[in-house]
């Protein structure tokens, strides 16, 4: 059963594990899908120019403040650090401009996952066109956003192990870009475990992330010829 599939599932329904791996694959496979379809080659991700391929305006709330009083949803905003927007044929992203720019980069993102991952339609929207997610979609939202800004094989192939240097190079908040070290620390370990040498065992697994790493590939080589 895919993600989109599973999204209208009642949360009395119990889920099991492998659905929930489910949930996340699928998610995951979205952001390479994304990066793949947009032609995207190298780091940091412009994800303004993703957003704008795909007609989605993006506006910090500063820069939206009439937009935002003419919806009366200033209250809303000032709970949420972004809102999505579906306004007749409309797509839009509001987000917070007081928070640091790679945390708004996190964000903007975010909202983008929302739209791709289908979370963003008629039913789901306020009068004022304010889209309204469930806790398990803005937990798939922040998945998307983390693997679509700092894709894990292009990272790995880079040999970028450092969470300061993935934090430099991705343009991702701190704490992001520790996660993001973690995770290609353990991948190091499971694979000498196994005696694994080119990433296989965890890495390449999906059509689309095989596609958009070919895409990084010159990317890739160049960072590696300056460093090593």
């Amino acid at each position: 059963m895919s993600l989109f599939n599973r999204k209208n599932r009642k949360k009395t329904e119990s889920v099991s594990k492998s659905e929930l791996y489910d949930d996340y694959r699928d998610t995951r496979d979205e952001a390479w899908r994304v990066l793949a379809e947009n032609n995207v080659s190298s780091l940091p991700v412009d994800v303004n120019s993703i957003c704008a391929a795909g007609n989605i305006d993006i506006f910090s709330y500063e820069h939206a403040h009439v937009l935002i009083n003419s919806l009366h949803i200033e209250k809303r905003c000032a709970e949420n650090e972004y809102v999505v927007l579906l306004l007749v044929d409309r797509k839009i992203i509001l987000y917070d401009d007081s928070v640091p720019g790679n945390y708004a980069r996190f964000l903007i993102a975010s909202g983008l996952g929302h739209y791709e991952l289908g979370h963003v339609h008629k039913n789901v929207l306020t009068d004022e066109g304010v889209a309204v997610f469930t806790a398990e979609q803005n937990l798939q939202a922040a998945i998307f956003s983390i693997r679509l800004l700092a894709p894990l094989s292009v990272l790995w192939a880079m040999g970028v192990r450092d969470a300061k240097e993935i934090e430099k190079l991705c343009r991702i908040p701190k704490q992001t870009a520790q996660k993001r070290a973690e995770r290609l620390a353990e991948i190091d370990d499971r694979n000498e475990q196994r005696g694994i040498s080119m990433g296989q065992g965890t890495l390449f697994m999906s059509g689309y992330e095989r596609a958009s790493h070919r895409q990084f590939i010159e990317f890739i080589e160049s960072y590696r010829f300056e460093k090593y």
